[in-house]
């Protein structure tokens, strides 16, 4: 009687008799440490399903357990677990003497992974590349050149994540042709892949068209091409370039030559699509130029900071489309703040300055008054003081108040000054305008 194989070996790996690795946990950690945590998983399952967890939810297992059942090796171990920590997916808590090794699941950490928004495609991305999933502008010749600077491999997860058709045989030309085809196939009539150097070519390639139809459209040469062949047709279609250029140069809109140049700074093409991004972040910062470098230039910071970043030109363009609406509000406040003191310390010297300035009148006038005859000074004095002293009839008999009148006349005549200034607008008006 033959035995069911498919049946057989179907129930003998199932759930029960297997260490499951969840493929977001795979693709975010790698296999080993995938492999560990999962193997720590099942080992809480079991624990807990005997009635063997401590009160805290941590267990128990030795190096030697884990070696014998994970197949790992002492470095293994190691690194594996210092993985972990580091990534704060358990603690460890070493007891009785620290021969015992207790574990701890976070497992709020754990869901975090398993539920990330993130699709596995984007995941695989990040774990083959250490970097976000590619991004590719294609609206000009200088994207073209950028796209080269791209590996084969990274070129192949391109078309895979965006389901550009491709096949084993394509070669890294191939690859790029269909990306920008995919992109913008606008510019396949100016695609330049024809000079020795803009693809590096193996002797088998030199063989294959660009194209699935084995050319390009009339104006681009065949690859077959000699050296020379192509170096004097590549110059042909630059001069004809030129020549068209300069027809329709003026039908096109001109960029903002400001905004332009912070990006040259930076080191970041200023293409169509990030001037249009720049532009709605202006916007936003009510046309004020200097706020939106400042954005700009954070945002680089930002990216500068990040390790393995194979395009941070790619990166740049896609973060200018995520508006960072926090760092808009920070920088508008900063500029506020930044306004408002400046306005305070306006306010101030013009403050000061008004002080300084009727100081001075004040002194004019008092100098002015005292070139009087000592009658007619009496008189003001006296008229100045009737009026003073209705306002401030505690200081009619002060005795401080006599005393400065006698010892410092000039000080006297600056405590009664706007009394004294209201006679003198009426009974002297030439006195104040020498005064002014």
């Amino acid at each position: 009687m033959k035995l069911d194989s498919k049946n057989l070996v179907l129930n003998l790996l199932g759930t029960d008799a297997n260490i499951q690795i969840n493929k977001k946990v795979l693709l975010t950690l790698k296999l080993e440490e995938a492999f560990f945590l999962s193997y720590l998983i099942d080992q809480y399952k079991y624990f807990e399903r005997e009635g063997k967890l401590r009160q805290d939810g941590s267990f128990y297992t030795s190096n030697m357990d884990i070696a014998l059942y994970t197949t790992f090796n002492n470095s293994q171990i190691a690194r594996v677990k210092k993985a972990g920590l580091e990534k704060q997916l358990f603690r460890i808590s070493l007891e009785d003497s620290r021969t015992k090794s207790y574990y701890y699941l976070n497992f709020d950490k754990i869901l975090e992974m398993i539920g990330t928004e993130k699709s596995n495609m984007e995941l695989a991305y990040k774990s083959r590349f250490d970097s976000e999933k590619i991004e590719i502008e294609m609206n000009n010749m200088e994207d073209i050149d950028n796209l080269k600077k791209f590996t084969f491999n990274e070129l192949r997860f391109y078309c895979k994540e965006n389901k550009i058709k491709y096949s084993g045989n394509d070669k890294k030309g191939d690859l790029i042709n269909k990306i920008i085809e995919f992109k913008n196939p606008d510019l396949l009539e100016k695609a330049h892949f024809s000079t020795v150097n803009d693809i590096s070519f193996t002797s088998e390639q030199k063989n294959r068209s660009l194209t699935k139809n084995a050319e390009f459209s009339s104006c681009v040469s065949d690859i077959t091409l000699t050296v020379s062949e192509k170096s004097i047709t590549n110059q042909e279609q630059i001069n004809q370039e030129k020549n068209t250029c300069h027809v329709h140069e003026n039908f096109k809109k001109k960029k903002d030559k400001e905004i332009e140049n912070i990006f040259h700074e930076l080191g970041i093409n200023y293409t169509d699509t990030n001037e249009a991004n720049s532009l709605l972040i202006l916007k936003q910062f009510a046309g004020d130029k200097s706020l939106l470098k400042k954005y700009l230039i954070s945002i680089h910071n930002q990216l500068k900071k990040l390790t393995h970043i194979k395009n941070l030109a790619a990166l740049f363009s896609k973060k200018l489309k995520e508006i960072d609406f926090v760092l808009l509000k920070q920088i508008k406040n900063e500029n506020e703040n930044t306004t408002k003191k400046i306005e305070e310390e306006n306010k101030k010297n013009e403050s000061q300055e008004k002080v300084i300035n009727m100081s001075n009148e004040q002194n004019q006038v008092i100098n002015n008054f005292l070139n009087l005859d000592k009658k007619v000074q009496e008189n003001f004095v006296h008229l100045a003081e009737e009026k003073y002293f209705e306002e401030n009839p505690t200081i009619k008999n002060s005795d401080l108040f006599r005393t400065m009148k006698i010892t410092s006349y000039r000080v006297y005549l600056r405590t009664i000054y706007q009394k004294l200034l209201d006679i003198l607008k009426i009974e002297l008006p030439e006195l104040i305008e020498v005064g002014e």
